[in-house]
C-alpha cells in the first residue's frame, strides 16, 4: 500500500500541516499568477540585486512559470531542478491537504527517502555542483562580471577604488 493512515493529528501537528500547505502551495500558485502577468516589484533576489551574483535558485520562478504553461523544455532550460522541486511542492501540498482533510497522519512511501541523510547530502551535492557549473559558465561568458559591476555593491566598489 502506498498510503496508510496512522494516528490522529495533534493541534501542533495540524499547525505544522497548515504551514506545509502554505509552503507547498505558495510557489505553485505564485507561478500560476506570475505567468498570468501578476508581478510584485519588491519580490527580487536580494543576493543578485545587491551583488550581481545569481543565487543557487536563480531561474526557478521562470522554470515554475514555464511548467504551469506546460513547457517542460523551457522549464529545464531555466533551471535543471525546477521540475523536480515543482513536483515536490505539489506533493507537499497534496500530502498536507490529505492529512488536514482526514485529520490523521499518513504514512507514505516517500517519507523514508526524504529523511535519509545520505540522500539529503547527495541532493545538496547535485544542486551545489550544478550551481558551481552555472557560475563557471556565467563567469566564462563575461555575464557574471558585468552583472557584478552593475550591481549596487559593484558600483560602490568602483567608486571606492576611484577615490582611493
Amino acid at each position: 500500500m502506498l498510503i496508510k493512515a496512522a494516528h490522529s493529528l495533534t493541534p501542533v501537528g495540524k499547525l505544522v500541516r497548515w504551514a506545509g500547505l502554505l509552503l507547498g502551495a505558495s510557489p505553485v500558485a505564485g507561478a500560476y499568477f506570475y505567468g498570468r502577468g501578476l508581478h510584485i516589484p519588491f519580490l527580487v533576489c536580494p543576493l543578485r540585486y545587491w551583488t550581481g551574483v545569481p543565487c543557487p535558485t536563480c531561474g526557478m520562478t521562470r522554470s515554475f512559470t514555464a511548467l504551469v504553461r506546460g513547457d517542460w523544455e523551457q522549464a529545464i532550460a531555466y533551471h535543471l531542478f525546477g521540475p523536480a522541486l515543482f513536483l515536490a511542492f505539489l506533493v507537499l501540498t497534496l500530502h498536507c491537504c490529505l492529512e488536514l482533510g482526514t485529520g490523521r497522519r499518513l504514512q507514505v512511501f516517500y517519507e523514508a527517502w526524504v529523511r535519509k541523510p545520505f540522500l539529503q547530502m547527495a541532493a545538496g551535492c547535485w544542486v551545489g555542483g550544478y550551481y558551481l557549473v552555472r557560475l563557471g559558465l556565467w563567469a566564462h561568458s563575461g555575464e557574471l562580471g558585468l552583472a557584478m559591476a552593475r550591481s549596487p555593491l559593484g558600483q560602490w566598489l568602483l567608486l571606492w577604488a576611484a577615490s582611493a
